[in-house]
């Protein structure tokens, strides 16, 4: 049986333009990986540039798929329904799965050209399927999959979490196109030692997706030490352009004693730089030793938000101001580099909280500093927040980074604007500026701003001005090379 999986993976903007992502993307790795060890053919489409429907429906025939797949984030969700309301008078079974079919299969049902989805991990499923199909058999009743029938959605159960991770094959990566791939992705080797957060951070989509499971108490899951070197030493042989490795998962730093483990046998058998993400409160000693004794390059951790109470009450994140300081300055004792990720447009948040996000990145000192505009997610808290606070708007964006708010009520103000702008500018200016001596002189002048910002005592013509002239004097001045993470 064939099947063509078909990939959305690039940023559109609202002028037309458009970035290619141009990334391996493991979700569809693993499936294909699944379906071609079952003797299935498996090929994929991976647009990189908004295709046109001409062009696409030549593509889809030319393979001739019995099924059509889709894998879908909600940011690309807008471009997978335009496609699939083309395929759709090909009348190839269609079936969509990914994150946003698991948080929002409802409206994914309800897109022009998608027959069914798939709810959670669609390893097992979709073999079921492609086996059923294959065999003419009624695939109406497969765990996890849900299938459109005129004007009624059969709703299948959704199976409990694959627990043993190793029993999974390692990724198809040759399905992807070299040619496709972005620059900055030739020398990445991304790899996935785990699955799943044991948190509930109001804005992730994790805590949407392990409520559908039917065990979510065993959501996080890591595969063993040696079945995760052995994939890298396979992907180390077919591709000798991989200059360092990508470790994917949410928090590396998890699971201290599977770590240490994991780096006895980096060490001895790989031993090259190597990208990972950890959180505030996973990162100590012994877990910053590790990291740097296996070859860490780069740490990647979330502030999120500067301000204490709306990083704890409304983005569920508790850690203190303290926690974050003391992880960024131990990786940099370890020699390692360090990436902080961070959200604005958050309801509730004020230019004050903005610029208390801009102060702990100063103190934390972050060789690269992320800043993403907050986008709610369906069947996350937050989302329902802004629900209930009349706060949404009918618009998606394609991308984190667009800088974009789709809420309605976010401060607009022209302080709030220039935080944002110039969030890097003031955050490593204003590190600079902390050490000074005297101590009273840095303090000044970061004084002297937030007052342009937040003090509506002075005349808006006066502190925009004042902060007009500073921005001028050190955009660019202190910010360091970015990091390709």
């Amino acid at each position: 049986m064939r099947i063509t999986f078909i990939y959305p993976d690039f940023f559109q903007f609202p002028d037309g333009s458009f970035l290619p992502e141009g990334r391996i993307y493991l979700g569809i790795g693993y499936l294909s990986a699944v379906l071609k060890k079952a003797g299935h053919d498996v090929s994929l489409i991976h647009l990189v540039a908004p295709p046109g429907r001409d062009e696409l429906i030549q593509a889809v025939k030319s393979q001739n798929p019995d099924l059509i797949g889709f894998s879908s984030t909600t940011h690309m969700f807008r471009h997978t329904a335009r496609v699939a309301s083309w395929t759709a008078e090909l009348k190839i079974p269609s079936i969509c799965g990914g994150v946003h079919p698991t948080i929002a299969p409802i409206e994914a049902l309800q897109t022009r050209g998608i027959d069914m989805v798939c709810i959670g991990e669609g390893e097992e499923a979709l073999l079921e399927l492609c086996d059923a199909i294959e065999a003419g058999k009624d695939y109406s009743r497969i765990d996890n999959i849900w299938v459109k029938r005129g004007d009624s959605i059969i709703r299948n159960r959704v199976r409990p979490l694959i627990e043993d991770l190793d029993q999974i094959p390692f990724p198809d990566r040759q399905i992807f196109d070299r040619r496709l791939l972005c620059p900055d992705q030739i020398p990445r080797g991304t790899v996935m030692a785990s699955r799943g957060c044991p948190f509930n951070c109001t804005y992730c989509s994790n805590h949407a997706q392990k409520s559908v499971y039917p065990n979510p108490e065993r959501y996080v899951r890591f595969r063993s030490p040696e079945n995760v070197i052995a994939e890298i030493e396979e992907l180390i042989r077919s591709d000798p352009d991989i200059k360092f490795i990508r470790f994917d998962d949410d928090i590396l730093t998890l699971d201290v004693r599977w770590l240490e483990n994991l780096s006895n046998l980096y060490k001895k058998r790989i031993s090259m730089p190597f990208i990972c993400n950890s959180r505030v409160n996973f990162i100590n000693e012994k877990t910053a030793e590790l990291l740097a004794d296996m070859g860490c390059l780069v740490v990647c951790m979330g502030i999120e938000s500067g301000n204490e109470w709306l990083r704890s009450k409304v983005l569920n994140r508790h850690m203190s101001n303290r926690q974050i300081v003391r992880a960024f300055k131990l990786c940099k004792e370890y020699g390692m580099k360090t990436v902080s990720t961070n959200m604005v447009g958050l309801p509730y948040e004020t230019t004050e909280m903005v610029l208390d996000t801009i102060k702990i990145n100063a103190e934390c000192r972050p060789d690269t500093i992320q800043v993403s505009t907050f986008i709610p997610y369906p069947g996350t808290e937050l989302h329902s927040l802004c629900e209930r606070e009349g706060l949404l708007v009918n618009e998606r964006v394609d991308s984190i980074f667009e800088g974009r708010s789709p809420l309605k009520k976010v401060d607009n103000s022209w302080e709030n604007r220039a935080a944002r702008m110039h969030f890097h500018t003031l955050a490593y200016t204003f590190s600079h500026l902390y050490p000074k001596k005297p101590a009273a002189l840095g303090k000044i002048t970061v004084g002297a701003i937030e007052a342009a910002l937040t003090n509506k005592k002075i005349p808006q013509s006066v502190r925009r001005k004042f902060f007009e002239s500073f921005i001028k004097r050190n955009a660019g001045k202190h910010e360091p090379e970015w990091i390709k993470y």
